[in-house]
């Protein structure tokens, strides 16, 4: 019946209203054999069904994320880009395609791979600036799964963090991290602390480095990520604040030996600190023997 062109669109909203009584309806379409069907429909091009069709796919990746394999296997990945990039869906309609592609590259090296070639990153930033944090219109859940989405695109992934890095990606998440929203800034906070870099990427061939982005770029870059991450640690929202410890923890594991020297040195004494550190062989001790914190600290960074 679903591949029957006459009775196909009655058929797949009967399906969705079935899955949408819950996880045993999911689970039990799945044992009959409904996935190669729906499967084989993202292959058609009739516009109305695309939205039964991200509402059923919704609701088998929230249960099964294995299926992620063969989506991207058939190609399936694109027909959820293009629908994320359409203005005539609803936002809450695209939130559930932005929900489904965050599935896909959850965890899936080759479903990152595949949703880069197709110009996820660049469709989901567009989106995200086009945004109006005043606008009372946007739809939070639409913000929070394009963050959400982007964040797991990137996580781990050094080419990926790269091409959000040179679309100048922490500036658009900037102003999400004022909305109203917790969940909101929140999944802001989550794509700003996947976007550092913290060398778990084993597809890395260790050769000729980023000619594109320096490092030293990446650096300043991954600096003002920090101070960006650093306005939100008191937020009222504990949501928020979780994500933000643990974006500071990943770029601490990725800065592990210069933030060790770092503390290091703010602990040695204050005499052998003028004395080991050439930034501060210079400086003379004032006379109350008195140093601050930010005296010490501040050339380390530099």
């Amino acid at each position: 019946v679903l591949l029957s062109q006459s009775h196909r669109f009655r058929a797949l909203v009967l399906l969705g209203r079935f899955l949408d009584m819950g996880s045993w309806a999911v689970d039990l379409a799945l044992s009959v054999g409904i996935f190669p069907y729906v499967l084989k429909l993202l292959q058609t091009t009739t516009p109305e069904l695309r939205q039964i069709l991200v509402f059923i796919w919704t609701k088998i990746l929230a249960l099964d994320k294995s299926c992620q394999v063969d989506l991207v296997k058939d190609g399936g990945h694109t027909y959820f880009i293009r629908f994320l990039d359409s203005i005539e869906a609803f936002p809450e309609q695209r939130a559930m395609a932005a929900f489904v592609l965050a599935v896909i590259v959850d965890g899936h090296r080759r479903g990152q791979e595949a949703c880069i070639e197709a110009g996820l990153i660049h469709v989901c930033l567009r989106h995200l600036q086009s945004s109006n944090p005043n606008d009372v219109q946007t739809e939070p859940l639409f913000l929070q799964w394009l963050c959400l989405c982007l964040g797991k695109v990137w996580e781990d992934f050094t080419e990926a963090q790269m091409i959000g890095l040179q679309a100048d990606a922490p500036a658009i998440f900037g102003p999400l991290l004022s909305e109203p929203q917790p969940e909101v800034r929140a999944a802001s906070v989550f794509a700003l602390g996947t976007l550092l870099d913290v060398g778990f990427d084993s597809s890395r061939d260790g050769g000729g480095g980023d000619d594109e982005y320096d490092d030293d770029e990446k650096i300043r870059t991954e600096i003002s990520i920090v101070r960006n991450l650093l306005n939100v640690v008191s937020d009222g929202s504990p949501l928020v604040r979780a994500e933000v410890a643990v974006a500071l923890a990943r770029f601490a594991f990725g800065h592990n030996k210069h933030l060790k020297a770092v503390a290091a040195s703010y602990w040695k004494p204050h005499s052998s600190l003028l004395t080991s550190l050439p930034s501060l062989a210079q400086i003379k001790a004032p006379s109350s023997g008195y140093t601050t914190p930010g005296s010490i600290v501040g050339p380390l960074l530099r």
